[in-house]
């Protein structure tokens, strides 16, 4: 009887066992890029519009693509939309490159004579016979604000090895992926000059 009473109070006590559940680790967008900047500057100043793109690229979670299919890293994630910081990301290099008199978001109220859209169309690891790679697929456009004419459009993809296994070596991989737009970014906009 006395063992009946002390498994029930054990039972009963919640001495259970429960699983331990892991919690994902966030990751952020930190690229590095060299810094050049153009002897003439553009006297004109360039609104960077939020960064547009399908639900697929446009979410927090850490994609991978494997047999044809989107799946999330379960153990990682972005720390804000990619979307978000990749539009900082745009403004940060483009104004340490002093291209333009001022550069802009599109949430500032100043009046701009250029703006910048952006359209991610791939932003994911692609696994092609175990080999790993992450690609970063934009189309910018600048359009000329007053004449809403198209100054120009281009489409920039980068792709970078993943060398190092889980979410935090597809991170440093994106990393230098954003790093190859964002040089290939700069180097465009100085020819729309």
């Amino acid at each position: 009887m006395r063992y009946i009473v002390l498994i029930a109070l054990l039972l009963f006590t919640g001495c259970s066992i429960k699983d331990v559940e892991i919690k994902p680790s966030n990751y952020r967008l930190e690229p590095n890029y060299p810094l050049y900047v153009e002897k003439s500057k553009d006297d004109r100043v360039l609104r960077v519009q939020r960064v547009e793109g399908d639900s697929a690229v446009m979410t927090r979670s850490i994609l991978y693509k494997k047999d044809g299919a989107l799946k999330p890293y379960k153990y990682g994630r972005w720390s804000e939309l990619p979307s978000t910081r990749l539009q900082e990301i745009f403004i940060e290099s483009i104004e340490k490159q002093k291209i333009f008199r001022a550069t802009v978001s599109s949430r500032s109220y100043a009046m701009a004579d250029l703006i910048l859209e952006s359209n991610l169309e791939n932003f994911e690891e692609v696994y092609d016979k175990d080999k790993p790679y992450v690609q970063v697929k934009i189309r910018f456009r600048l359009i000329e604000r007053q004449g809403a004419e198209i100054v120009g459009s281009v489409l920039i993809d980068s792709l970078y090895p993943v060398e190092q296994k889980e979410a935090s070596g597809v991170v440093l991989a994106f990393n230098k992926a954003v790093e190859k737009v964002v040089i290939d970014l700069i180097g465009w906009l100085n020819e729309q000059r």
